[in-house]
Parts: C-alpha cells; sequence; structure tokens
C-alpha cells in the first residue's frame, strides 16, 4: 500500500491503534484487522522532517507482520514509482497542497495494480467559508480592495469527473463537513499556522494581515456567523473519494437501455 502525502505517518498510526475511530455514542471501536494482511505500508511525504518525526514511536513495530517503509518525495506532482506496483493507495487530506490534481490523479492509477482501489480524502469546496469572508468583507472595508488568502479548492462536483478523466472506474464521491468552534478568529489562525495550512498563494500580497484589517475581520465573524455562546464555527468540507483502476475481471455497468426492471416500479413499492 501507498500512503500518499503521509505527513507523520498518520495512517500508520490508525491501522495499528487498538480504539482507532472513537465516536462520543460508541467510544469503543474495535481495531481495524487489515492491518495484519498488509505486508508493506510506503509512507510518502515530501517533508522528510516530518516524515521521521516519530519512526522512534511504538507503532512502528505494534504489528510485526506490517512493514512501515518512509519515502521522502522531491516533487510532490511526480510519483517515482514503478506502474502496476501498489496494491492500494491511499490519501489523507493532502491532495489540496496538488497544482496538477488531474496529472497526479493519472499517475496513482498508472501505479496501480489492475482492478485495486485508490482511497483518498481531501479539503475542498466551502472550507474555512467564514474565515474567507470575513477577511474579504474586512479588506474591503479597511482597504478598498482584497488579497487571495486561500489557494483554490477543488468542488465535490468537480472530483468525479477528475477521478473519471484518470481512468477509474466504480466511483464513489461523498463530502462531510466538520465543524469545529473556536473561541475568536485568532485562535482559528493559530491553529491554522501550527497545522502547516498557512497561506502559500504566489500572487499573494506579502507581509502580514494590517491589525486593523484583522480586528475588523473578527467582528464581522462574530456578527455574521459567531455561536450564541460568543464562539465562532470554522467549517471543514471533506471530500471523499474511492475509484478503481480498471481489471480484466471487473463489474461493469450494463449498456444503457439494457434494464430489465423499472426503477419506477422499484420505488412505487418501497412507498
Amino acid at each position: 500500500m501507498l500512503d500518499l502525502g503521509a505527513n507523520s505517518c498518520n495512517i500508520a498510526r490508525a491501522l495499528v491503534r487498538e480504539n482507532p475511530d472513537p465516536d462520543p455514542a460508541h467510544p469503543e471501536s474495535p481495531p481495524l484487522a487489515v492491518s495484519s494482511n498488509i505486508a508493506e505500508l510506503v509512507a510518502a511525504e515530501t517533508s522528510s522532517a516530518l516524515l521521521h518525526r516519530d519512526a522512534d514511536l511504538p507503532f512502528n513495530t505494534q504489528v510485526p507482520s506490517l512493514k512501515i517503509t518512509r519515502y521522502v518525495l522531491e516533487d510532490e506532482e511526480r510519483l517515482p514509482f514503478d506502474r502496476d506496483s501498489f496494491d492500494c493507495v491511499l490519501s489523507s487530506c493532502s491532495l489540496h497542497w496538488i497544482n496538477d490534481l488531474p496529472g497526479v490523479l493519472s499517475q496513482i492509477n498508472g501505479v496501480l495494480k489492475p482492478d485495486c482501489p485508490f482511497i483518498g480524502a481531501m479539503l475542498g469546496g466551502d472550507t474555512l467559508f467564514e474565515l474567507r469572508t470575513s477577511i474579504q468583507l474586512a479588506e474591503q472595508e479597511r482597504r478598498g480592495g482584497i488579497s487571495p488568502h486561500v489557494s483554490p479548492l477543488a468542488d465535490v462536483r468537480d472530483v468525479g469527473g477528475l477521478l473519471q478523466k484518470a481512468g477509474f472506474q466504480m466511483l464513489t464521491v461523498d463530502v462531510e463537513d466538520i465543524v469545529v468552534d473556536y473561541p475568536d478568529m485568532f485562535a482559528l489562525m493559530e491553529d491554522l499556522q501550527a497545522m502547516g495550512e498557512g497561506n502559500c498563494v504566489l500572487n499573494r500580497e506579502m507581509g502580514p494581515i494590517g491589525r486593523d484589517v484583522l480586528l475588523a475581520a473578527d467582528a464581522i465573524y462574530k456578527a455574521l456567523h459567531g455561536n450564541e455562546d460568543g464562539s465562532i464555527p470554522a467549517t471543514f468540507r471533506i471530500i471523499h473519494m474511492i475509484g478503481w483502476k480498471e481489471g480484466e475481471n471487473q463489474p461493469k455497468p450494463l449498456k444503457r437501455g439494457s434494464g430489465q426492471v423499472s426503477l419506477k416500479d422499484v420505488l412505487e413499492k418501497n412507498k
């Protein structure tokens, strides 16, 4: 398996965790038994320091049959792996940093073996729309114009088409909004900076945002989007996607018009 954009090997950590996905309604979740069926997980990341940060932690050897191999990428948009070499490619919230997303998806399809899946999740769509609109309105009010502060993000409506153009079959695309409350806009921006998700748009205005603009944006944020308790919400839209590389024995849809059962009849029976 290939973990593309591995960060500090978060997927490897989840594979071996005893309680991988706790939920308030069901605090205990069973371990992912799939980890014992993986011979090698190749964690690929452009930042060597981040990739090797947790190399000495117990999760690296917790499952003896699972080998974790760290690979530093010279360019996140050029995959230096042989064609048909992976049984699965995973990517968790790193593809929003890719400039040439169609090209990378095509390369992912190339390194997969036939009839094997790509499973990914990426930030997209209306992610942080509250922060973006508040800063734009504040800049318009205080400076008479706006400057880009967030890289362009793919929309859920585009992802299916991109996967199809890259050669993937049997597509599944879904979207999930995760809303996190913060005490104010400054706490949110500090958290984004600590996540390494700062502004990297090349044609942005250099230097920090002016204090007057920030104070105005915080007030606008609370006025337009604030919660009753005084906190502010921040929306992170996660686009989930699954696509399979074409294979000989892969199920294929029937030709249009060849159906023997009317969908209308099925829906009426289930009313």
